[in-house]
């Protein structure tokens, strides 16, 4: 049992993690979306009570202009940002390259290597007893 709410929530952390910001930009675009029908809904509901019927057509192409906007909006948000990840690990990969290739060059058995000879512990108890 415990180590089932363990695993949801690591699994949960996980995904939060991987994906946050399209958690977040996705619930603000489908309240944006919300918000913006709502807003429409009510402007209808006051011209039926004015009985002024006469920009409501041109309240339509407004709230799909809007709809319309807020989709762009979100998709170039995440073109943007994933060109900007995929640069990131670009960094990231080079980066690990340059830091791979120093190991290399740093070799700590190179020392050894370059020995003639390699004496163990009793090799110097016996040189220490002559």
């Amino acid at each position: 049992m415990v180590f089932k709410q363990i695993f949801r929530l690591a699994f949960i952390a996980l995904i939060w993690k991987q994906y946050k910001g399209l958690i977040i930009s996705s619930t603000l675009l489908i309240a944006y979306l919300l918000l913006v029908g709502s807003v429409h809904d009510d402007y209808l509901t006051h011209a039926k009570l004015q009985k002024d019927a006469s920009a409501t057509g041109i309240s339509f192409i407004y709230k799909w202009l809007a709809y319309g906007l807020g989709i762009v909006i979100y998709f170039v948000f995440h073109f943007f940002s994933g060109l900007r990840a995929s640069k990131e690990d670009l960094n990231e990969k080079a980066a690990q390259a340059n830091k791979d290739a120093k190991h290399d060059d740093s070799d700590p058995f190179a020392a050894i290597r370059e020995m003639d000879k390699l004496r163990s512990r009793a090799d110097f108890i016996e040189q220490r007893k002559k």
